[in-house]
């Protein structure tokens, strides 16, 4: 498993030493992924004066606070999105598939092995829950291709009826 410190030290220019980290190492594979993709895209890097800020845990998924010129959203955007839904199905801690946990009102993603006996016995959430709803429509991580795609036909991806008419409602 990659660590955060060995990937700050491969991509010292987009994640500096002063980049803090406030999440377990676990999701350090997901911002190496992230910055592969940013570095090996000719230009973007250094035309959007990238480089991260922090990392951290908010609501159980990661976070990544990024400096970087915002005529260049619509070319990261997408690659926040990705790496933030691959959050939610890797365990914090040891970067193994997980799914969201709660326990007190703490929501955390984490794999059998680091889930308390109590997070153990929540069910893994329904695959619909890994979307948002968004101006362009549904947008919803298909797990299995490891990709972002627009959903028209919530009902594919098994979304109840009641949530689809709530979506409906709220779009009016």
């Amino acid at each position: 498993m990659k660590r955060f410190a060995e990937i700050k030290a491969a991509h010292p220019s987009l994640f500096p030493e002063t980049a803090r980290v406030d999440c377990g190492e676990g999701w350090a594979g997901i911002v190496g992924s992230l910055l592969e993709r940013i570095a090996s895209t000719p230009g973007l890097a250094e035309m959007s004066h990238f480089r991260i800020l922090s990392v951290r845990q908010d609501l159980g998924f990661m976070k990544i606070d990024a400096g970087y010129d915002g005529i260049y959203e619509d070319s990261l955007r997408p690659l926040f999105l990705l790496a933030e839904f691959r959050s939610r199905v890797t365990c914090e801690e040891c970067g193994q598939p997980g799914h969201m946990r709660s326990t007190a009102g703490w929501k955390r993603c984490r794999c059998d092995e680091h889930s308390t006996p109590e997070e153990r016995e929540q069910p893994p959430r329904p695959a619909w829950t890994l979307g948002r709803d968004t101006i362009k429509g549904f947008l919803w991580y298909d797990q299995a291709a490891d990709e972002l795609r627009l959903v028209d036909d919530l009902a594919s991806i098994g979304m109840p009826a009641h949530m689809i008419e709530r979506m409906a409602r709220t779009r009016e």
